[in-house]
């Protein structure tokens, strides 16, 4: 997996943007008023394998995968899954389908016998949309919706929720993670059948150090890069995984010995599979922490 430098200029957008505290993210509602996040949606009754679709950039797969770990659990667990990919870069919804055109269209347009193509749709939005541009994060995650609903009117969507680039016991952390759940909560609560994935409250567990687990070793954070984006490392994409798995399957998932992991951070790293104890750095209290979460 070759690194491509991201270059984020979140920090330097949020800052110019934010002077007035009540506009910041164009939040709609309270931190307290999305406790309760949304309602699960209901999946459609699938006949054969079940589908499930990401749209995303670096946040879904970059040091890890997402659609790969999630790929991994399914097989382990003898659930017949097929996953498909629409991934671009450091960039929003809306690029993401203009750079995948012709696999989005070519996606859009199959059909089912059940009657839903796509079971499941995860939708990850870029960061700086996601806190600074509410409108544009529905309109983009609607574009989506109902590009797929031609074929698969009864999907049951997710909404990925993010986390900020900040270190989790910074205040710009604090002041900031809640604006992001409250625009992915509205941007949820603004399309039919669709839940949102609280990922941030997941790596946040793992933070205060629940079920024993440390997030620093030898002072460096294991479950998120130290990069511009904070991406997620293995041990923060395992977690988040196995509580992806339950969502959709509402069940924990029995955890197999390898698992398609990042052999490293560096240019010449990949991502190949290999033992659960080598790459994850406490997997037994991660999924605990994920349990919790069920």
């Amino acid at each position: 997996m070759k690194k491509v430098l991201l270059f984020s200029l979140f920090g330097a957008l949020v800052l110019t943007s934010c002077g007035d505290k009540n506009k910041k993210g164009e939040t709609e509602g309270t931190t307290e008023a999305t406790k309760e996040l949304v309602a699960k949606p209901t999946a459609p009754k699938a006949e054969g394998p079940i589908r499930i679709l990401f749209v995303g950039n670096s946040h879904t797969e970059y040091f890890a995968s997402f659609p790969k770990m999630l790929e991994a659990l399914a097989k382990e667990n003898n659930k017949q899954v097929e996953v498909k990919s629409l991934l671009e870069m450091g960039v929003s919804i809306d690029k993401i389908i203009a750079a995948n055109q012709k696999d989005a269209d070519k996606l859009f347009r199959q059909t089912d016998k059940d009657g839903n193509y796509f079971d499941y749709v995860i939708l990850q939005e870029a960061t700086p949309v996601a806190i600074q541009e509410l409108d544009k994060y529905k309109a983009n995650t609607k574009n989506v919706h109902d590009q797929v609903i031609k074929n698969s009117p009864g999907v049951a969507t997710y909404i990925y929720g993010l986390t900020v680039p900040f270190e989790y016991n910074e205040r710009d952390y604090k002041d900031y993670q809640p604006m992001l759940i409250d625009n992915g909560v509205a941007v949820a609560k603004a399309l039919p059948n669709t839940g949102f994935l609280n990922f941030s409250a997941v790596l946040g567990a793992a933070y205060e150090g629940k079920e024993g687990y440390t997030a620093i070793k030898d002072g460096k954070d294991v479950l998120r890069h130290t990069d511009s984006s904070r991406h997620m490392l293995n041990d923060a994409v395992f977690v988040n995984s196995i509580v992806l798995y339950q969502t959709l399957f509402g069940e924990t998932p029995k955890i197999p010995q390898q698992l398609p992991l990042s052999t490293g951070t560096g240019d010449d790293h990949d991502i190949k599979l290999m033992d659960v104890t080598k790459g994850v750095m406490n997997p037994d209290a991660l999924l605990k922490i994920a349990t919790s979460f069920k």
